[in-house]
């Protein structure tokens, strides 16, 4: 009886270890994904932010020092003289991802007149913006002129009224 007992236990032990084995190969398997999709979820709410501050921003008319709102100040100035225009965010998403590029699609609505010289000009300078906004974002990093997330390129595909810009 003595020898059936260690037997047992022996079995009670090793049926343990591969219990523990198949939990820890699911962590290790599912912490990736997870930390993945928790980080796009973090670049996209980066972005969100940003394109909702441009469009405050250029609502407004008003104008600031301040060296990262160079881009929409030129908005400002050459295309809504300083006045207040219904200029708002759409909405955005990530159009397209690889292990080198991610490009994320955001959109504007304006009131002002349809002139699409304009707003391919007001689109790259609302890209310009988000390059400067967000390098300092974690996660973030302009390099010669390109922003980065996580060592990805992250282009924007900026949609003002009915024009297009990508601006990376």
């Amino acid at each position: 009886m003595l020898r059936s007992a260690r037997i047992r236990k022996g079995q009670t032990a090793v049926e343990m270890l591969f219990i523990v084995g198949i939990i820890l190969a699911g962590v290790v398997a599912i912490i990736p994904l997870y930390t993945q999709e928790s980080g796009d979820s973090v670049m996209v709410a980066a972005v969100r932010d940003a394109a909702a501050q441009a469009a405050v921003y250029i609502e407004t008319g008003v104008v600031s020092d301040k060296q990262e709102y160079a881009a929409l100040n030129e908005v400002i100035e050459k295309y809504t003289e300083y006045g207040s225009v219904g200029f708002r965010f759409a909405g955005l998403g990530v159009t397209s991802e690889s292990d080198e590029k991610v490009t994320i699609t955001v959109k504007f609505t304006h009131d002002l007149s349809q002139n699409s010289s304009r707003d391919s000009e007001i689109a790259k300078n609302v890209g310009e913006f988000f390059k400067e906004y967000l390098k300092d974002v974690r996660g973030f990093r302009l390099e010669n002129g390109h922003l980065y997330y996580a060592g990805k390129l992250v282009e924007f595909n900026v949609t003002v009224g009915e024009t297009s810009e990508v601006v990376s």
